[in-house]
């Protein structure tokens, strides 16, 4: 696999890019929700609709949850943009025994409270319209393998064009606190729930 190798360049370099080229791309960027800090290591669960993942969930990072930020991506594609590497992206490979070394590296992650870790658990990209996520089993391992607390964050991106020619991105988020025993069924479930309340909340504009 290919770790996560965070340059302070690459860091002060994905950082301004992320934000212009989001304020170039979209209308306006809405960023509603709450972010209370338990001083503790943060996995952010998101919806995968767009290229701009990644870029939208690191501003969240930089304006709210200040952390070092990891993301995961397929080894093909991190591959074709090693740069992204220097912002703190490492690999998986799906469909192979290698998956648990990134799987593990994942849970070495989240035993610092200094990091945040971002995870698509849907393992694709997949449209707006989606009505139900269905989550792959990466997140179990990790459930069952943390070695200390941590702290979720759901987050779910929806876009609307309205009268503009460019959409405006809603980015809804908060914090989540799971039901002990954790599994990947109540995660999962609780995750549709606030995606369908994102939706609503988009419809009432």
């Amino acid at each position: 696999m290919i770790k996560a190798n965070h340059s302070f360049l690459g860091k002060l370099f994905f950082s301004i890019y992320s934000l212009v080229k989001l304020k170039q791309q979209f209308q306006q960027i809405l960023f509603k929700g709450e972010f209370e800090d338990k001083g503790l290591p943060v996995l952010i669960i998101a919806n995968h609709f767009s290229w701009w993942d990644g870029f939208i969930q690191l501003q969240i990072n930089e304006r709210f949850l200040r952390r070092k930020f990891h993301v995961i991506m397929l080894e093909e594609q991190l591959e074709k943009f090693m740069i992204l590497n220097k912002a703190g992206a490492y690999s998986v490979q799906k469909n192979s025994r290698k998956i648990i070394e990134s799987l593990q590296y994942t849970v070495g992650l989240l035993s610092d409270n200094k990091n945040v870790v971002l995870l698509f658990p849907q393992g694709e990209i997949q449209s707006l319209y989606t009505q139900e996520f269905k989550f792959e089993s990466g997140l179990e391992y990790i459930l069952k393998n943390k070695q200390k607390d941590i702290q979720f964050i759901f987050n779910v991106n929806l876009v609307d064009y309205f009268s503009y020619k460019k959409p405006t991105l809603s980015v809804y988020f908060k914090n989540y606190n799971p039901q002990l025993p954790m599994n990947l069924q109540t995660i999962e479930t609780d995750f549709n729930d606030f995606a369908t309340e994102c939706k609503l909340q988009q419809k009432e504009k």
